[in-house]
């Protein structure tokens, strides 16, 4: 490498504009620091300090005992909306999926028959999925509802049926989404779906649905690593 400037920032430059050509797609492993240390003759040091930079400058991420990889871009949310999180992944150009990984009824209990306005005896409906933005992990949901929102709620698949496509196929009119944002730190099992780091800090998004007579009909709670989300609200 000439010797214009720092060794690191030549190869921090060399590895972004690999990143820019597609030559290390978005997701894929870069080589590892022995294999740059082997190319171009350099340090471990050097080689540390550069992808550093590219950690900072979001373009990377490391993965505990896995390597380093090319980071997903990062996804802008307003928080003034209210649409499915098919329907946004989608809108922001990625392919969205999603895997259930459970579904249960159970009675509402103190807190949810305080947030459904129902009584603890009544039956609520747990909806837990990942989420998935071309292929990979982007928020962890539990979604909430009374059961009988929906006849026959538990009957559905929601690896194919989206929930709010349920409820407008159903006369459901969804009018106001009051939000909350926390970060906190996430532990297995969820720190592994996300494929974060146990003990990560994380998004945690509360949604708190209700249709047009005012009646709550669906709060979900979601987890979001930064490194695929970032919430933006614009006030006037």
């Amino acid at each position: 490498m000439p010797k214009k400037y720092p060794v690191y920032l030549q190869l921090a430059d060399l590895i972004e504009r690999k990143i820019n050509k597609n030559e290390y797609p978005l997701g894929s492993k870069i080589p590892s620091e022995r294999e740059l240390i082997d190319a171009f003759g350099i340090s471990r040091m050097t080689v540390r300090k550069a992808i550093e930079v590219l950690i900072e400058k979001g373009l990377l991420t490391r993965q505990h005992g896995k390597g380093t990889y090319v980071s997903q871009a990062a996804v802008h949310s307003p928080l003034d909306s209210i649409q499915s999180m098919g329907k946004f992944i989608q809108d922001s150009g990625l392919l969205p999926s999603n895997k259930v990984l459970l579904t249960k009824k159970a009675k509402a209990g103190a807190k949810y028959s305080k947030i459904f306005d129902i009584d603890p005896e009544d039956v609520i409906f747990l909806l837990f999925r990942l989420r998935l933005a071309n292929g990979k992990p982007f928020a962890l949901e539990y979604t909430y509802t009374p059961y009988h929102i929906v006849p026959d709620l538990d009957s559905y698949d929601f690896e194919q049926c989206s929930f709010y496509d349920l409820l407008e196929t159903n006369r459901i009119k969804l009018t106001q989404d009051t939000q909350r944002l926390e970060i906190v730190r996430v532990m297995n099992p969820q720190a592994a779906l996300l494929n974060v780091e146990e003990g990560s800090a994380v998004f945690m998004l509360h949604n708190t649905v209700t249709n047009s007579s005012g009646k709550t009909i669906e709060y979900t709670r979601s987890y979001y690593s930064e490194r695929t989300i970032t919430f933006t609200s614009t006030l006037t």
